[in-house]
């Protein structure tokens, strides 16, 4: 049975927003170590890119859709 794409998609954007709370977390607690709070911010910016990159596969009203 093959998955439902819309389905593979909400669950990826899911787990992306998981990644972005959780360091978020982790940043509110290191606030006293700069370079720790560097690299958990780095980790959110990848996953919000990755976010929106993933938006780009979402289909929208009146933009055509791939075959």
């Amino acid at each position: 049975m093959a998955e439902d794409p819309g389905r593979a998609l909400i669950h990826e954007f899911r787990n992306l927003l998981a990644v972005i709370v959780n360091y978020s977390e982790l940043i509110a607690e290191e606030t006293d170590n700069p370079e720790a709070i560097k690299a958990d911010i780095q980790e959110v910016r990848t996953a919000a890119e990755r976010a929106i990159a993933l938006t780009d596969r979402l289909p929208r009203p009146g933009r055509p859709t791939a075959p």
